[in-house]
């Protein structure tokens, strides 16, 4: 059974879902936050994950009010830290980051999610190409 959120953790899913163009899905076992189909956010029972502008992120790590969010044990995800939700301060402190990483998820310089590139196509097996006469 899944624990409940503390108010902390609503107050904060409230403040993100009121910025502009924020939509939500749910992954990672998680509410995901979007703008204009860009994830900035996502938050867990106790804390949130942030995609944060460099000069934001390395502030709230030596800070030490959030820490590099890893996908292993030791691996980084990019500009994405974590942070935990205890009590009002933290809590406002979550919601400013929020509204970091929402600035960033809009602003022109990020070019959206990451596009695939297309897959080379292979000829088949003992065909060749043509040749010119």
């Amino acid at each position: 059974m899944a624990r409940a959120r503390s108010d902390a953790s609503e107050v904060v899913q409230a403040a993100i879902q009121a910025m502009p163009s924020v939509t939500t899905k749910r992954m990672f076992g998680a509410e995901a936050f979007f703008t204009f189909g860009r994830m900035f956010a996502f938050l867990f029972e106790e804390a949130i994950v942030l995609k944060l502008p460099e000069s934001e992120r390395q502030d709230v790590l030596d800070a030490r009010h959030a820490r590099p969010y890893l996908t292993g044990e030791r691996a980084p995800f990019g500009r994405w830290v974590e942070t935990t939700i205890h009590g009002s301060e933290s809590a406002s402190r979550a919601i400013r980051l929020a509204a970091a990483a929402h600035a960033l998820a809009q602003s022109p310089q990020d070019d959206g999610p990451r596009k695939r590139r297309p897959t080379a196509k292979r000829r088949a097996a003992g065909r060749r190409a043509p040749q010119d006469a």
